[in-house]
């Protein structure tokens, strides 16, 4: 494997990531308005919180001078960046994607196991799954695996164009 090669997987995987993540975000947005008692119980957005724990860290008079408007559109950022991440470390080790459906499954699986039962009841913005309803947890997954499908479909995709 080239170095090449290596880093149009990188760019194959960011791409696929980011339209991944938009899906997802697009997903919950829907699934918040169609049916909020399956939600998953968030009790505050991810990435509020990771600003306004990022603007802990500046000086007093430097925070006040962040315009709101920056810091939703930092927070929109981040959400992608999650999601983004979690597709580069895809494409990290997966030069080819060989069964879409599990492979992409894995990728979503993981996904949402590293938020939903590791840093987001661990920072207290949502409940642990063992408190939350069935259709909530069912929810969760499920929209993670069709992002992890539809990622792995489009890194699949953009490796065949770049080939």
């Amino acid at each position: 494997m080239t170095r090449h090669d290596t880093v149009r997987r990188l760019v194959a995987g960011a791409g696929a990531g980011l339209a991944g993540s938009a899906l997802i975000q697009g997903l919950q947005v829907g699934g918040q308005k169609l049916m909020p008692r399956e939600m998953p119980p968030v009790r505050r957005e991810p990435g509020e919180y990771m600003v306004e724990k990022g603007e802990e860290l500046l000086p007093p008079e430097t925070r006040e001078k962040i315009p709101e408007t920056l810091e939703k559109a930092a927070a929109k950022a981040l959400g992608l960046g999650y999601g983004t991440t979690f597709a580069l470390l895809f494409a990290a080790s997966r030069p080819r994607v060989q069964n879409l459906f599990i492979e992409g499954s894995v990728l979503g699986l993981v996904t949402w196991a590293a938020g939903y039962l590791g840093w987001l009841p661990a920072t207290r913005l949502m409940p642990p799954v063992t408190r939350q309803k069935p259709g909530q947890v069912a929810g969760g997954i499920a929209s993670h695996i069709v992002f992890g499908i539809a990622t792995a479909a489009l890194y699949r995709r953009l490796r065949q164009l770049s080939s």
